[in-house]
């Protein structure tokens, strides 16, 4: 799952991925300082989307001592080269987890660095679809963020899901009916800025 040189353990991996099955909304972090709220409603991944690469270092470095693993959007994060030294240099200095990005060359690029990559794809047309499975296919990312997340539940059932899957959702959720609908589709989290869904817990099945 991971590129050539992991810097996030396989374990840390399996851990997110299993408090998402119970805790699907990740925090999206538009603000340094929202980072401890996250870590009150015991997030243990978020998504930092905009800001400055000061900002980004502020972030990791807080979110270490929560245990908290920080995926970035490298295309919005100002400061940053956008090439593989730059990815490099985020893993390596500014500790990041992930990223998320809408360009192939730069998920190729951080699965060699040894992060996640996310690939966003916003989902608008049946174009848009056929150009998304063509750019999964190229890139191969670790994930994929489909966007916006209000669309999967009246369009999965024609969508290629095991051509995009695993994936998370993102975009215009702001309640709780919102949310688990899109968590029904398969999704294994869904990313939000709306700071009240961020201790939702999905309901234990019946025994």
């Amino acid at each position: 799952m991971l590129g050539s040189k992991p810097r996030i353990s396989a374990a840390d991996t399996n851990l997110i991925f299993r408090h998402l099955k119970r805790r699907p909304a990740i925090p999206a972090l538009k603000q340094a300082k929202e980072l401890k709220l996250a870590a009150e409603c015991d997030a243990k991944l978020v998504f930092f989307l905009t800001g400055t690469i000061r900002d980004l270092r502020d972030v990791c470095n807080s979110a270490k001592d929560y245990g908290i693993a920080v995926f970035c959007h490298i295309d919005l994060i100002q400061g940053i080269g956008k090439d593989p030294a730059g990815i490099d240099w985020l893993a390596d200095e500014i500790g990041i987890s992930g990223i998320l990005t809408t360009r192939s060359n730069l998920i190729r690029a951080a699965k060699a660095s040894g992060l996640i990559a996310i690939q966003r794809l916003f989902l608008l047309d049946s174009e848009s679809l056929k150009t998304a499975i063509d750019i999964v296919s190229s890139s191969r990312p670790d994930a994929v963020e489909i966007l916006p997340a209000l669309v999967l539940p009246s369009l999965i059932h024609r969508l290629p899901i095991r051509k995009l899957s695993p994936f998370i959702a993102g975009g215009l959720v702001e309640t709780v009916p919102e949310l688990e609908a899109v968590v029904s589709t398969g999704a294994l989290g869904v990313s939000t800025s709306k700071q009240e869904l961020w201790k939702f817990e999905k309901a234990l099945p019946d025994r």
